[in-house]
């Protein structure tokens, strides 16, 4: 494999495969890395060999993707698959591990496409085995077909979670109930975004379709959930939970649980970018222009993982990056750049006009992180909330400062599943907002390698071909 490239894609979603297919038109040297070993990332997960019973029950949003996977084959762009990138530099470097072995390769222009992941929150049980995130069922079903044995609780908050349940009840999974943690006053507060989202009237009745849907099954439909538990011994046997209305406890063998969709930032963070906090959807995401661009003249960020919008909205930014990324590169004249752009963005904010609506309905619910003292919040380190606020108490006032004292973040995720509920429960104690805060530092290796394989590093001689 050539060890020097001129574009280095990050992530083979929508963005990714996107700004490969458009960048090899130019005739760049195109790479794309990806974790999963098919081409789709998330959203586009299998479609390769997906079932017609995976595309039926999945339908457009999911079978759209065939034609943009199509079309990647068909270009000179290069795909490496089971690639994990660990490591990147400013000066165009990366370090990845596949099959054991880890090498250092360098492009001219690297773009992040990693896309998004959803929002980990903890709760008491969540480490139950039977207890997994909408995200993790929907990757099954879409590589394997494998489905939850019933019954089948949901909890959590968003389209996903709305969408999984119709999906499940189509399958003819036995779904106990969707326990809707969504809060009622969020409808007041995304009534200034509704004119804007009126632009697009497909996209909000394509919603309103799932909630009648699911409404027409029969599913037991629980609102204004403000807590949920899940209860077992060895594993998951009932959920209980806490309503505005009413308290009760399911039996449940699976729980699949989901309060929204964050960027991806662990190698954003690890690069040196800057980063926005959006209060809305109380995230992390990274600073870009419409085209991607960053601070850093190497470095692009497109799709999920630049700002959460949905899979479209992905493959659009996807364009716009490697358009941008051609320019720069004098692969693409600047006046052609602009002209190929225009049609793209009036695409994108098409996309977009919807998503303030949809983010203030959906914003996390008051008290997501507040927790009994037991609560595990970092399961790699077994740290609990207890822990956390004794630290607090006793000086610390930086996450950091927390992370050193009681190892929270200190595990094989590298606080990407407890960084956020160590940020919201720091920044409570002292009421501040996360953004006041410092983040918690992520240094390489941002992925778990051996050492082993570390010492045996394949390194570049130089950063030039």
């Amino acid at each position: 494999m050539n060890s020097f490239r001129d574009i280095i894609i990050i992530g083979a979603g929508p963005a990714g495969l996107a700004a490969a297919v458009t960048a090899a038109e130019y005739g760049l040297d195109v790479l794309v890395l990806d974790e999963q070993p098919s081409i789709g990332g998330q959203i586009y997960r299998n479609i390769e060999s997906a079932s017609d019973l995976t595309v039926s029950i999945l339908g457009s949003d999911y079978s759209q993707g065939l034609e943009l996977v199509k079309k990647f084959r068909s270009s000179r762009a290069e795909y490496l698959g089971n690639a994990i990138v660990w490591r990147i530099d400013s000066n165009g470097n990366i370090c990845l591990s596949r099959q054991g072995q880890s090498k250092e390769i360098n492009a001219r222009h690297i773009l992040i496409a990693t896309g998004a992941m959803e929002r980990p929150v903890p709760f008491a049980g969540w480490t139950l085995p039977g207890v997994m995130s909408v995200g993790a069922a929907d990757a099954n079903f879409k590589s394997s077909n494998m489905l939850p044995e019933g019954p089948v609780v949901l909890a959590g908050s968003g389209p996903l979670l709305l969408s999984t349940a119709g999906h499940l009840v189509g399958c003819g999974v036995d779904v106990a109930a969707v326990l809707d943690t969504t809060v009622p006053g969020n409808f007041l507060s995304c009534l200034p975004a509704v004119p804007k989202a009126l632009r697009r009237p497909d996209y909000l009745l394509k919603g309103l379709g799932m909630i009648m849907d699911l409404q027409r099954s029969g599913i037991r439909h629980v609102r204004g959930v403000n807590a949920y538990q899940a209860h077992g011994t060895d594993r998951l046997d009932h959920v209980s939970f806490k309503a505005s209305s009413e308290s009760d406890s399911l039996a449940a063998g699976v729980l699949l649980v989901h309060e929204g969709i964050v960027p991806r930032c662990d190698l954003t963070r690890q690069v040196g970018l800057d980063h926005l906090w959006d209060p809305v959807q109380r995230c992390w995401y990274p600073h870009t222009t419409t085209f991607g661009r960053t601070e850093l003249k190497t470095i692009h960020v497109a799709g999920d993982g630049a700002f959460v919008h949905g899979g479209v909205a992905a493959q659009l930014k996807g364009y716009l990056a490697a358009l941008d990324i051609a320019a720069s590169l004098k692969a693409l004249p600047r006046h052609q750049k602009n002209g190929a752009a225009r049609r793209i963005k009036q695409g994108l904010y098409r996309e977009l006009a919807p998503r303030p609506f949809v983010d203030a309905l959906y914003q996390p619910r008051p008290k997501l992180y507040r927790f009994e003292p037991d609560t595990l919040v970092c399961r790699c380190e077994s740290v609990t909330a207890g822990d956390i606020h004794q630290a607090l108490a006793e000086g610390c006032r930086d996450p950091n400062e927390i992370k050193t004292m009681t190892r929270c973040g200190m595990g094989q995720c590298q606080g990407r599943m407890c960084g956020s509920a160590l940020a919201e429960i720091t920044a409570d104690y002292m009421k501040l907002e996360p953004d006041g805060l410092k983040p918690l530092s992520i240094r390489s290796p941002v992925r778990n390698i051996a050492l082993a394989e570390l010492a045996e590093l394949q390194l570049l001689e130089a950063s030039d071909p």
